[in-house]
């Protein structure tokens, strides 16, 4: 248990966290936080002015915690970095149910955090205009937010493996309706 003059604002953002993964947003209070940390509620405004403070610096937790699942996605250099976004969004939703939810369906954020770097992402890897790339990710989108919340309902019936086939056949069906005249890139033969 930590000594409530030692408590940090990561410590408080942390029980903040798990009390979301383990009951929801809504459960989320200075008292439930003082409890799972086994101190008084003092330390956790001292900390935080208020409860609305704390809650935008656990979007900031969120949206660093929705980061580290893209970038393992990333660091794993597979086949298009477009698609390690995708799935970093929907491992996200599967591994951190409860901030996934925190972070897209308690109506902050209506698009992805990372929507630029999305944006530029595609405009470099696949030559697209950038009203073009905009468009394609914002159909994408749609897409991949059924995804993340299929995962995120507890369907285990989704592998790796199908998530990924679903995130390409979607690309490659977009793809083609974006770039009829392009060649199609991945019926190449080598």
């Amino acid at each position: 248990m930590p000594r409530e003059a030692k408590l940090k604002r990561e410590q408080v953002l942390a029980a903040a966290a798990e009390i979301i993964r383990r009951d929801g947003e809504e459960k989320v209070n200075a008292r439930a936080i003082a409890k799972e940390l086994g101190c008084s509620t003092q330390p956790v405004y001292s900390l935080f002015r208020s409860m609305e403070a704390l809650k935008v610096a656990l979007t900031e937790e969120a949206k660093r915690r929705y980061r580290a699942h893209i970038d393992g996605y990333l660091a794993q250099g597979g086949p298009s970095r477009y698609r390690s976004y995708g799935m970093g969004f929907v491992r996200f939703a599967r591994d951190e149910k409860g901030l996934f939810r925190f972070l897209f369906l308690g109506g902050k954020h209506i698009t992805d955090p990372f929507f630029e770097d999305i944006v530029r992402e595609m405009m470099a890897e696949y030559r697209m205009p950038e009203e073009t790339a905009r468009n394609f990710h914002a159909d994408m989108s749609v897409f991949s937010f059924g995804l993340a919340m299929l995962v995120n309902g507890n369907s285990g019936a989704l592998t790796e493996e199908d998530i990924a086939d679903a995130f390409a056949r979607e690309f490659f069906a977009l793809y083609g309706l974006y770039f009829p005249d392009r060649e199609r890139f991945w019926e190449k033969t080598e």
